[in-house]
């Protein structure tokens, strides 16, 4: 049977697709971010429904119940020393955890390669590819066996949970799928870390780490002017930028390496006390453990930060963290910093659109629009003084200021 001819969509797509292809060539600002999203559209587009069907329902849990395997018999760092001609399954197999069968290790790295994960150079021979490579290191396998191991049993009881409680989003932090899958009602996602699962959080925490690399910082000149929006006009010798639920402080320290000598006063990182313990912070930053619920004790800062708190919080939860800040503010003077999601009102990312999905099954809480976004800050005394975004980032810079 003759193929149909292609859509205009496929046309339009295959056109993208060459100037894209052009722009990577010649290090167009972008082109690679929009060359993998058009080549998905691409494969989205001229699949049929049961090539489809195989790719996500067959393939890639496939994928993602192989990868953990590697993680268990350790496959990735066995490959680490073959040559980049690839080396034998047998080979491989013998310096793998477990005393793995080869005929095991020879069928996992058959769809791994399948999948592009790592490279088949010749009849059962196999070597890393880049991101296989990536996959050795401790916190890219902690993010597997988070997703594969920790988090698999709220996805699988999600119809579960929405069948007991009328298909209604959740928008309680301790009475959602997380809860319903664990048996834990009444206990948050993040106090079940500390106070029942240490190893599920530290996990979680490598997994973070990993997301943020590689992604534009918010201080970057192309996405947020630091100099023209904090470094000018701020007083000397006053607290300049509080990281508030900063974690072990990834973006309070990138931002002091990237400004070293032209900040004029303190940076600030807060956490819970036994995150601050392990902080990784250098001289001119100041850890202090504080519960971004209660009082903001750091007055007249220059910008209070918060990376990705918005996010993980119902309306009434963050209008608690806000107006906990609001008091602490000078007017005219102090900002609050969100760095976070703005969901366009159409065709969001699919980055987007998927952590939307994670953060109601885990903390039922949610990405949110522009309008859902001032709605929220001015229920709590603030107003937008900007919206900033780089060019090949999808999460923005929310700069407030008091009403």
């Amino acid at each position: 049977m003759a193929s149909s001819p292609p859509s205009a969509t496929t046309l339009s797509l295959l056109d993208k697709i060459a100037d894209l292809s052009d722009g990577l060539k010649n290090g167009r600002q972008g082109a690679r971010e929009g060359l993998l999203d058009a080549c998905t559209s691409l494969v989205s587009e001229i699949s049929n429904p049961s090539e489809m069907m195989l790719r996500l329902l067959w393939s890639q849990p496939a994928h993602i119940s192989v990868l953990w395997m590697a993680v268990e018999i350790k496959l990735f760092q066995a490959m680490e020393s073959s040559p980049e001609s690839g080396e034998i399954v047998t080979d491989i197999a013998k310096k793998c955890d477990n005393n793995v069968d080869p005929v095991l290790v020879g069928r996992m790295l058959r769809h791994l390669a399948a999948m592009g994960t790592v490279r088949e150079t010749g009849p059962h021979t196999y070597a890393l590819t880049p991101i296989s490579r990536a996959f050795a290191e401790p916190a890219y396998q902690d993010s597997i066996l988070y997703i594969a191991d920790n988090f698999a049993p709220v996805h699988q009881t999600l119809p579960a949970y929405f069948r007991e409680n009328n298909f209604k989003s959740p928008g309680s932090g301790v009475d959602g799928p997380f809860q319903y899958a664990y048996n834990c009602k009444g206990t948050h996602y993040f106090e079940w870390f500390q106070k029942r699962d240490p190893e599920m959080g530290r996990r979680f925490a490598s997994m973070m780490e990993t997301w943020s690399r590689g992604r534009p910082r918010w201080f970057y000149e192309e996405y947020y002017p630091v100099n023209e929006r904090l470094i000018s006009g701020a007083e000397k010798d006053t607290p300049f930028l509080v990281d508030v639920g900063g974690g072990s402080g990834h973006d309070v320290e990138g931002l002091r390496e990237a400004f070293e000598g032209q900040l004029p006063g303190k940076l600030v990182l807060q956490d819970r006390p036994e995150i601050i313990d392990i902080a990784k912070i250098g001289a001119g930053v100041e850890g202090m453990a504080h519960d971004f619920l209660t009082e903001q004790p750091v007055k007249g800062a220059r910008a209070y930060y918060l990376h990705s708190i918005i996010q993980d919080w119902n309306n009434e939860v963050n209008t608690q963290i806000l107006k906990a800040i609001v008091p602490a503010m000078k007017k005219g003077y102090s900002k609050v910093l969100v760095n976070d999601f703005v969901v366009p009102n159409q065709g969001a990312h699919w980055a987007q659109t998927c952590l939307d999905w994670e953060l109601m099954a885990s903390l039922g809480a949610r990405h949110r629009t522009e309008t859902e976004h001032r709605q929220l800050y001015e229920g709590a005394g603030l107003k937008i003084t900007g919206i900033f975004q780089h060019p090949n980032s999808l999460d923005s810079l929310i700069e407030l200021e008091l009403a």
